[in-house]
């Protein structure tokens, strides 16, 4: 009998953790999840534009770098897409998408869910949604 409380007073403690956990901790931890679990395949849209291209993070290289892969659709939606070779994390969280000197092509920050929007380019915005 004591065993059956102790399991239904666990349980309802879990579950009263998940009823007032603020909104920004549950996205925070569903985009933690996202990059844990490998979600490597993402949809870029540009604004204003007819059509999207798959981009993909490839082999990791290390330091939060990998590979950048991208349809040769991404460089007809945005031509300066063309330069972009690596895939980076920086320390914020962001996705920053760079030529193979190192040059910032661009840079999305996440936003709700599993997506990220660009800061970098202003304009057009880009937006980045798990495949």
């Amino acid at each position: 009998m004591k065993m059956m409380t102790s399991l239904l007073l666990v349980g309802a403690l879990a579950g009263a953790s998940f009823a007032i956990w603020p909104e920004d901790r549950m996205v925070e931890v569903s985009k933690a999840v996202a990059e844990k679990g490998g979600l490597l395949r993402y949809r870029l849209s540009v604004s204003g534009r007819d059509g999207s291209c798959l981009v993909e993070k490839g082999v990791e290289m290390g330091l939060d770098a990998a590979e950048l892969k991208a349809e040769d659709d991404c460089y007809q939606l945005l031509p300066r897409l063309a330069d972009a070779r690596i895939w980076k994390r920086s320390g914020e969280g962001d996705v920053v998408f760079a030529a193979a000197d190192g040059r910032e092509i661009a840079r999305f920050f996440a936003a709700d869910g599993v997506a990220f929007e660009s800061l970098k380019p202003a304009s057009p915005l880009m937006s980045l949604t798990a495949e």
